[in-house]
């Protein structure tokens, strides 16, 4: 082998070992690292009389043939909810529905710097997965009809729960009025089904945020001696003023004919469910999430058969969220109505194979790099492979050359006119390469010149036996 053959081939050999150990070296770091998520989603699903959770539970159905475990929290609402969001640091709740309102009422000049503090925290921690439905904010009151929040000053009012999201926008709506606690008491407790807080305890005022099929709003659309506020006078400035409110019209007998109940036409302000993820979820999670909302949307039928109030076809869900930033791979989904190519094709497939789900997430999210990484390796790959053709030939033909060169050198010494040691030197040589050659192996479609070098041997024994021959006799004596 000459030294630019065995330049070449050092070359081949090391730039093959160096792709094959950059392989191997990412494919192991890939199964120790683990470089994805685990297919596991914990999501706070609890208020909302149990709206929140049966949405959850289809998206869990779903989530599962895309081989990610939705784990619910069926008990988790309200500020519980966003606490574990991103107040608590030991918290593994990665997602939760919350009422509209919640984050937006905590900014403007009603606010203190405190507050503005908690809105910037949650929209830096949260993003948002889309609307889901409606959430009509229901004002109940006793006495004297009124037209506008403004006139409960000096009342008792019930605002909802510390654990609510009812408490955080009512106060909103009652300080846009100033109905404050330095002139109303404000009463942190939930309204009961009967109400009984407004027609026997002495509260004045209740605030309910819930969905419109509650059956604890059509109960309290029937106790006597209460009123339902009516939004109208103001209800475009309230939507102006506070960009999470949606104004909505609660037309005469919606509930119930004879009697009429509402007796006559009530504008209502409202809010929207949102569910939100903390901006540490995967994208490929997040896609598929939304995946689920888009494909499980609220139905427009209550339990009982009864068409909800408000609603309307393709309206939710929905990504114009007027609070949280909605997530880039959630708001692609809606734009396009389906999932990427690789969480569609690529996810099913793994999870009836029982491949993990980080697999599935590290090819959508480094797919593309994966590629653009690629195309400079296969750049000089491929002219390699062309090569591995040739390569393979010279390979061989250089175990029959190497002999081709000996036997060559054996007939130079013998053109030299060599004296009977140096012909009995050469005989042997010869009769060694002929056991060697007999001995090597090569693929079928070089036997041709597998023969050849026997051919060639055979050919030098014959100019060799006029001279060996008193060396062969003496050699049998």
């Amino acid at each position: 082998m000459t030294m630019r053959q065995r330049k070449v081939r050092n070359f081949i050999l090391a730039t093959l070992g160096v792709f094959a150990g950059i392989i191997f070296a990412g494919w192991i770091a890939i199964l120790v690292l683990k470089p994805g998520p685990e297919g596991r989603l914990v999501l706070a699903s609890g208020g909302s009389e149990g709206a929140y959770n049966e949405l959850a539970i289809l998206y869990q159905k779903q989530m599962a043939k895309y081989g990610v475990e939705i784990e619910l929290r069926p008990t988790t609402a309200g500020s519980s909810t966003l606490r574990a969001l991103f107040v608590d640091e030991k918290s593994d709740v990665d997602a939760g529905f919350i009422k509209g309102g919640v984050a937006g009422s905590l900014q403007g000049r009603l606010v203190t710097d405190e507050e503005r503090k908690w809105h910037d925290r949650q929209t830096t921690a949260l993003a948002s997965v889309g609307r889901m439905f409606y959430e009509p904010v229901y004002v109940f009151y006793r006495g004297e009809q009124v037209k506008s929040l403004s006139e409960f000053k000096g009342k008792n009012i019930l605002i909802g729960s510390k654990e609510s999201g009812t408490r955080r926008i009512a106060k909103t709506l009652l300080l846009g009025n100033g109905v404050t606690e330095q002139n109303s008491t404000f009463i942190e407790l939930d309204l009961s089904d009967d109400a009984k807080e407004l027609t026997v305890e002495g509260v004045d005022v209740a605030f309910v945020v819930l969905p419109p099929e509650s059956n604890k709003i059509f109960k309290l659309m029937r106790v006597p001696n209460i009123l339902l506020l009516n939004f109208a006078a103001e209800a475009d400035a309230y939507v102006a003023r506070f960009p999470f409110l949606t104004k909505l019209v609660m037309h005469q007998g919606s509930i119930e004919f004879a009697p009429d109940i509402p007796s006559a036409d009530i504008t209502l302000l409202s809010t929207t469910a949102a569910l939100v993820v903390k901006k540490s979820v995967h994208p490929a999670i997040v896609a598929l999430l939304a995946d689920a909302a888009l494909e499980n949307p609220r139905k427009g039928f209550d339990r009982d058969g009864e068409p909800i109030l408000f609603h309307k076809a393709g309206e939710f869900p929905n990504a114009n969220d007027p609070e949280f930033d909605v997530a880039r791979e959630a708001l692609t989904v809606y734009k396009t109505g389906d999932l990427p190519v690789v969480l569609r094709s690529l996810a099913p497939l793994n999870a009836r194979l029982g491949i993990p789900f980080w697999v599935t997430a590290y090819v959508h999210k480094h797919g593309t790099s994966t590629v653009l990484l690629l195309i400079p390796i296969l750049s000089i790959l491929l002219p390699l492979m062309r090569l591995l053709p040739q390569i393979y030939t010279w390979t061989v033909k250089r175990r029959l050359y190497s002999w081709y060169r000996q036997m060559k050198a054996l007939e130079a010494r013998l053109d030299q006119k060599p004296s009977v040691e140096q012909v009995a030197e050469a005989y042997e040589e010869l009769e060694r390469i002929d056991r060697a050659v007999s001995r090597i192996r090569v693929p079928v479609n070089y036997s041709d010149q597998f023969y050849n070098l026997r051919s060639h041997i055979d050919v030098i024994r014959l100019r060799l036996q006029p001279r060996s021959a008193p060396i062969i006799a003496a050699a049998a004596e």
